[in-house]
Order: structure tokens, then sequence, then C-alpha cells
């Protein structure tokens, strides 16, 4: 399990609504966050959201937070493993 700041969660959401394609995965950490519950995405959130951490790490690197850079990590590799 990833845990990220409270900070980079709410940077990390504001993103994922600015990317169409991210929205719903915006829409399911909105609904962990009301339930205090774990996220669990589809193997397209996984996609979405690792499409807007690459550029988001892309243009500020590490400074993008610890926990960021992790889920990027974890994202990339279930995707790996499910191809």
């Amino acid at each position: 399990m990833i845990e990220l700041s409270a900070n980079e969660a709410a940077e990390l959401r504001e993103r994922l609504r600015r990317v169409p394609a991210a929205q719903p995965a915006e829409e399911t950490i909105a609904v962990s966050a009301n339930a205090s519950t774990s996220v669990t995405f589809t193997e397209l959130q996984r996609a979405a959201v690792l499409e807007v951490l690459d550029r988001w790490i892309e243009e500020v690197g590490p400074a993008a937070g610890e926990g960021l850079v992790n889920l990027q990590g974890a994202l990339r590799d279930e995707l790996a493993a499910n191809q």
C-alpha cells in the first residue's frame, strides 16, 4: 500500500480532474476518501493515473513528493505485470 500525504493526495486529485480520461480515477479516490478506505483502481484508471503522474514528475522531479513517486513506481509495476 502506498500512502500519500494530504497535500500529495489533494494535488493528485486536482491534476486528475484536469484530464478527462483520469476523472473516473479521481472519483474513485473521492469515494474512498469519504469512506476512509484504501483505493483500488481498474486497469484503465491505473493507466490514466500513471500518465498524469509521469507528466507531473517529469515537470517537477522528486519534488512532487515521495508518496507520488512511490505510487508511480507501483502503478508501473502493476501494469507491467498485467501485460
